[in-house]
């Protein structure tokens, strides 16, 4: 019997034991992350990971010794917005986080939302606000920290994201709501909460009528319109513009996810409520 000169198969358990393979095979694995329908429809071939013009528009960030990774697709590789960003980096809790996901239809109307009146970034409306874009984005349908309509890819997002949880041989992941609307998304494809249940519930209560969110609604501004409180687009913008302020410390922050994968859970903090 001859001798086997391979050495033992690496084992992967985190980001940071990924990004230690040689760079082509850490490549290969982060592309899983983008759904194969987004690769067909950009025509981008998951192998070289080149579209039909021959342009790098697919790239993947992930640092040697790094516990985080970026991928980034594009229509064409100079174009201002991604189709796809997902960011993924190890938690504190020692599993995978889906730490930023943002998905674009590049032929959709941009909204700047993303800069202020003198050019400087606001990250998505987080930290400052562009609120004559916020307001178009408003009147069109759009939620809070959306630059373009986006291309209802979550779901699918989410389904890669399961196997690459599973490549680490994790029985879950967090993922990270920028806003209160994107909780309740994640609540639909199955997530559950590790903190914030108490904030989403007292939100819901608030926003009954008579209660002290629902007082606030009163046509201040474009963002606290009254009837906001029936949709969830229209009570994350009220929360977005600082409704929140009022009723809890810290307005929205410390909500944290979870997704089993193959096992959804069935959490909805707004019944019934519509987008």
């Amino acid at each position: 019997m001859s001798e086997t000169t391979a050495g033992p198969r690496p084992t992967l358990e985190s980001i940071l034991d990924l990004n230690a393979l040689p760079w082509t095979l850490r490549e290969q694995i982060y592309v899983r992350l983008c759904p194969e329908e987004l690769l067909a429809r950009f025509g981008v071939n998951r192998g070289t990971l080149l579209n039909g013009a021959g342009e790098r528009t697919l790239r993947v960030a992930a640092p040697d010794e790094g516990s985080w990774a970026r991928l980034d697709l594009r229509e064409g590789c100079h174009d201002r917005d991604p189709v796809l960003v997902v960011d993924i980096a190890m938690s504190a809790f020692g599993v995978p986080e889906l730490t930023f996901v943002q998905i674009n239809d590049p032929a959709a109307p941009r909204y700047g939302v993303d800069r202020d009146a003198d050019g400087q970034d606001t990250l998505l409306g987080t930290v400052s606000r562009n609120l004559d874009e916020e307001g178009r984005a408003l009147g069109d349908g759009l939620g809070p920290g959306q630059v373009r309509r986006g291309l209802r890819m979550l779901g699918r997002v989410l389904e890669c994201m399961d196997g690459f949880c599973r490549i680490l041989g994790r029985d879950c992941y967090l993922v990270e709501p920028l806003f209160y609307h994107s909780a309740l998304v994640y609540e639909r494809h199955g997530c559950d909460y590790l903190m914030g249940r108490e904030l989403m519930d007292e939100i819901h209560t608030g926003f009954q009528e008579g209660g002290p969110l629902h007082r606030l609604l009163d046509d201040s501004t474009p963002f606290r319109r009254r009837g906001f409180d029936a949709t969830v687009r229209g009570r994350s913008w009220a929360i977005h513009d600082g409704i929140l302020d009022a009723v809890a410390t810290g307005g929205w922050s410390g909500v944290k996810m979870y997704r089993v994968p193959g096992r959804p859970a069935a959490v909805s903090t707004f019944p019934g409520g519509i987008y």
